[in-house]
């Protein structure tokens, strides 16, 4: 039996290496019962996203002017480098749709020096954001149920009289049914940057840092929940 040299050995284990890199971007594997790749951890039954162009409802000022143009791009980037998903241009062939606004931004001194220049500042994004199914108008993005307030232990305060339920009078008109049609909820998503000056760092470096972190939160956001078997 012919024996490998220790320089094969490598060789064929930075072969299999980048095959299973490739493997798990491309497709989910499965090993011992266990899901690995990207789409282990997303919806299998979508498969493209159109996305709106972020709008900015902020007071833009000359060093963020334009900032929801580069969010949307960093979002687009993140998409196809993380997921499975494909963001396609034309709405009527996706299914599903990302819709995103600016609500917030601020930016925030946390130190100076002793001559009064910025040391250390921060810039504060926030940003609400929708993803919603075409196909039956799901609303993908809306957090997760809340306890219902109709199970909530009911208890008696020592000295107050249990209110008696009002009898039903058909002569009452009724309130309208409400809705069943999803109404978007938005996720608000919040993302901080840091810049020292003294290190070099500028406002760019912290936008850059935001639009980053948007993005991220953005696509963790499309992961599948997690559910108790």
């Amino acid at each position: 039996m012919k024996h490998l040299n220790r320089r094969q050995f490598l060789g064929f284990g930075a072969i299999g290496s980048l095959f299973g890199l490739v493997g798990c971007k491309e497709d989910s594997l499965s090993i011992l019962g266990y899901q690995l790749g990207n789409k282990a951890i997303y919806d299998p039954g979508i498969d493209t996203i159109f996305v709106h162009t972020f709008y900015n409802r902020t007071l833009q000022t000359t060093p963020y002017r334009e900032m929801e143009v580069a969010i949307t791009q960093e979002v687009v980037r993140q998409i196809g480098a993380v997921t499975p998903f494909h963001v396609i241009s034309d709405i009527n062939r996706a299914d599903t749709e990302l819709k995103g606004s600016i609500v917030l931004m601020s930016k925030n001194i946390l130190n100076v020096t002793q001559q009064n220049m910025v040391r250390e500042g921060e810039l504060q994004v926030s940003v609400d954001v929708v993803w919603r199914d075409l196909r039956d108008g799901r609303i993908l993005s809306a957090p997760g149920p809340r306890r219902s307030l109709d199970k909530a232990p009911t208890s008696t305060i020592l000295g107050v009289p249990t209110p008696t339920p009002v009898p039903f009078d058909a002569q009452v008109n009724q309130p309208p049914e409400e809705s069943t049609t999803p109404q978007p909820q938005p996720r608000r998503i919040t993302a901080t940057g840091r810049y020292l000056p003294e290190l070099g760092e500028s406002n760019a470096s912290a936008e850059q840092s935001v639009e980053r972190k948007i993005a991220v939160q953005i696509v963790s956001m499309m992961e599948k929940r997690w559910t108790r078997t």
